[in-house]
This record gives structure tokens, C-alpha cells and sequence, in this order.
């Protein structure tokens, strides 16, 4: 009988230390899964991050581009643009639309649109 309680004990002993083992190695694993997670979420950010600044150096190249063809064109000469009320606010709303994107600076457009109603 001694013998069947140290072997039942040694059996016991033995599922508890592997358990644990299981537990401590499944924690690790977890700590591994959460550090990798983490690489990823940092290198898809800086991705995303030198997206934007291609993008960013896009857009100022093409606002250098339309300033420079703005600059080249001829200036038309004060006074009123001919055309009806409609022609000149659809006018105005064009510039409008340039102001918004950046393209024409404020005084650009306010110079435009006194050119435009003749004032």
C-alpha cells in the first residue's frame, strides 16, 4: 500500500508541475502575441505616416505647379468681366472652390471677385 500512495502522490505531484508549466509557457506566448501585435500596429502607423508625407509633397508640387502657370498667364486688364449676374457668381463660385483648396490665397480671391463684378 505504501507504494500505491507514493506513486498516486508522485502522479499528483507531477499534474501540478505540468500545469503550471502550462500556464506560465500559455502567459509567455500571450506576452509574445501582444509585443508582436504591437510591431505590427507600430509599422503599419509609420507607414501611414510616410503616406501622408508623399501625399503632403504631392499636393505642394502641384500648388508650386498651378502658382507658377497662374503666374505665367497673362493679367487681363482691369474691369468688369462682360457676362450676366449668373455667369459672374458661377465665376465667383469656381474661385471659391480654388480659395478652399488652397490654390488662391485670399486677397487672390478678393481681387478676383471685384475684377469679376466690377467694382
Amino acid at each position: 500500500m505504501r507504494r500505491r500512495r507514493s506513486l498516486v502522490g508522485t502522479m499528483a505531484t507531477t499534474a501540478v508541475v505540468v500545469g503550471t508549466a502550462k500556464v506560465v509557457g500559455g502567459a509567455m506566448d500571450g506576452a509574445a502575441d501582444q509585443k508582436a501585435a504591437a510591431q505590427q500596429q507600430a509599422a503599419a502607423q509609420q507607414q501611414q505616416v510616410a503616406d501622408l508625407q508623399t501625399q503632403q509633397a504631392e499636393l505642394a508640387a502641384q500648388q508650386q505647379a498651378l502658382a507658377q502657370q497662374a503666374a505665367a498667364a497673362p493679367q487681363a486688364a482691369p474691369g468688369p468681366i462682360p457676362g450676366s449676374l449668373d455667369e459672374q457668381l458661377a465665376q465667383i463660385q469656381q474661385l471659391s472652390v480654388l480659395k478652399d483648396q488652397g490654390v488662391l490665397t485670399e486677397e487672390e480671391f478678393q481681387a478676383k471677385k471685384k475684377q469679376i463684378l466690377g467694382i
